[in-house]
């Protein structure tokens, strides 16, 4: 047993002087072997070290004061030889050409990384409280660095000997395009999978490109250019770039539609906890301003030449009807900026000027969107108006009409004053939409009401003076309308037109009216016209039979060679007739 412990003791003694198997590397090997991220662990463990001694006091003595100094001193040394090794793989990043390279790239961003999460733990510290050498902001200079990088690989693009060069012009577009492309495609198969997700490596890649480049071809554009220079430069920057690279270039679709809906979440996250909270919007020089519409749409122009497939999202649309269904006392004030944020974001007419870098269904489906919500909006606003209104209404057309149409008239106009006043504060383009709507909505809950016939005109002179009371009625609304804000200006002329058919009595000569206003107004129907022709009593059935035939045959004549104007001008189909 004696013998055995001695053996024992023997080997414990032979293993204790027996050199460690996997000793813990230097700072100097880590950084030789390329371990960025350990070297940098070191560096940033030496450096809490070092703070702690200054803010212990322990430097008091001057021995300690001098070793500290001299480890500042090479603490300071070992990060600058750090940083000029990471700064050197970092030039490397478009040259990579293994998965080996492809993992040392990845660590030099790592390490980059961790110390922009120690610059970080030190910001809200005073001066005099954090080391005096943080921030050492590595984050902000590698951005730089790839900016140089990106405009050093630009300065020496080639150009391609199997391309004949005409002129210096195309020469620097050909190169530099092709060195563009090239190296944006390197970005996403070697580069991407080096760098988190959430620092969209990608767009940061292809914005310091698409900015070089541009700058290149300003650049350019300042000197005295031939007639065929002009041609290619504008062929290039309307045509082939956008078609030809950045179209077909699938880089940034992922990051950046990511990108881009994070942001408009936010955006929408923050108007709808203000809608919650019972805020209003703000005034601004007695105006609603609109803020989500400003920030969407300086996102979306930063997304300009990337290929999207989606603006405002759906989710804005689920927003927007929650806050019609609900009765808060700020639900109109949200509704009236929601809508100032859709028509800005429809008149920046980005889709359609950017069609080609969106499929046809997303096209179709945005632009779907955007009319359903403000088609929404703008009936919510013309509902609470007929709402408002629709005791009044029921006087139009009827007797108290034909004797007092001046005074029916006015109490309208006074109660929908009162209405309209709720858009004071509202922006001008939007208040223009929506009190043009209003009044075509207006004018044609007055048609349909009398187009019920509670009366009817069994003689001249009461079709005479009902005429003339459809003249004047029609001056009032349309100057109240039109001072409000409505730009419908040629809404003047339909109770002028409707009136002229009253003042007629001849059959042949209605006939005749009724095709002109058939030509104006392309939606206005059989139903429309007999409603209204009702109205006279001294028209004979086989009469209003007659007119109506032929009516029908001139509708079929014209139904093909209606222009674009006189649909955009319809009328009668918002007049709902049983």
């Amino acid at each position: 047993k004696q013998k055995e412990c001695y053996m024992v003791l023997n080997k414990t003694i032979t293993a204790c002087k027996a050199p460690l198997k996997n000793p813990v590397p230097t700072f100097k090997q880590n950084l030789q072997a390329c371990r960025f991220v350990d070297a940098g662990k070191q560096l940033i463990t030496r450096e809490d070290r070092l703070f702690e001694l200054k803010q212990d006091g322990i430097g008091s003595k001057m021995k300690l004061v001098e070793e500290e100094e001299d480890s500042e001193a090479r603490l300071a040394k070992d990060y600058e030889d750090w940083m000029e090794s990471v700064t050197r793989m970092l030039e490397n990043s478009l040259d990579l050409q293994s998965l080996e390279e492809q993992e040392l790239l990845k660590g030099a961003v790592q390490a980059i990384l961790q110390e922009e999460e120690q610059d970080l733990r030190w910001k809200g510290f005073q001066e005099k409280e954090r080391p005096p050498w943080r921030p050492r902001k590595c984050k902000q200079n590698h951005e730089a660095l790839l900016e140089r990088l990106v405009q050093r690989r630009m300065e020496e693009a080639q150009s391609d000997s199997s391309v004949e060069i005409h002129s210096s012009l195309q020469q620097t577009i050909i190169c530099n395009a092709k060195r563009l492309k090239e190296d944006l495609l390197k970005v996403v198969t070697w580069v991407s999978s080096c760098y988190p997700e959430q620092e969209n490596v990608c767009q940061f890649y292809a914005t310091l490109y698409h900015k070089t480049f541009s700058a290149r071809l300003r650049e350019v554009a300042e000197y005295t250019l031939c007639d065929k220079d002009c041609v290619l430069l504008l062929q290039w920057v309307n045509q082939d770039y956008p078609n030809k690279i950045v179209k077909n270039l699938k880089i940034l679709k992922t990051q950046c539609l990511t990108e881009l809906s994070t942001c408009l979440h936010k955006i929408l996250d923050r108007e709808e906890t203000a809608w919650k909270e019972g805020e209003l919007p703000q005034l601004r020089d007695q105006v609603y301003c609109c803020d989500q519409a400003i920030d969407i749409i300086e996102v979306i122009k930063k997304g300009k030449m990337i290929i999207i497939n989606s603006i405002p999202s759906h989710s804005y649309k689920t927003f927007h009807d929650k806050v019609m269904r609900s009765r808060q006392t700020n639900t109109e004030a949200i509704l009236m900026v929601n809508l100032s944020c859709l028509i800005q974001c429809r008149c920046m007419d980005y889709i359609t000027k950017n069609a080609h870098l969106f499929p046809e269904d997303i096209k179709t489906d945005c632009l779907s969107l955007l009319a359903t919500m403000t088609e929404s909006s703008h009936c919510y606003f013309t509902s609470n108006m007929h709402r408002e209104l629709k005791d009044l209404y029921r006087k139009v057309g009827s007797s108290e009409w034909l004797k007092h149409s001046e005074g029916v008239c006015e109490e309208l106009l006074a109660k929908l004053d009162r209405h309209i006043q709720k858009f004071i504060n509202w922006d001008k383009m939007c208040c223009q939409e929506l009190l043009g709507g209003m009044h075509k909505e207006f004018l044609a809950e007055y048609v349909r009401k009398m187009m019920k016939q509670k009366i009817k005109l069994s003689n001249k002179a009461q079709q005479q003076m009902a005429a003339s009371s459809l003249c004047i009625n029609s001056e009032c609304i349309h100057t109240y309308f039109i001072a409000a804000g409505s730009d419908l200006d040629w809404l003047k002329d339909i109770l002028p037109n409707l009136a002229g058919l009253l003042k007629l009595q001849d059959p042949d000569s209605i006939k005749l009216e009724l095709v002109t206003l058939i030509k104006l107004y392309p939606d206005l129907s059989e139903r429309h016209i007999s409603a209204w022709l009702r109205l006279k009593g001294n028209l004979s059935p086989s009469d209003l039979k007659m007119i109506l035939k032929s009516v029908t045959c001139s509708q079929n004549q014209f139904s093909e060679k209606q222009d674009s104007l006189q649909f955009s001008r319809s009328f009668f189909s918002t007049v709902r007739i049983r």
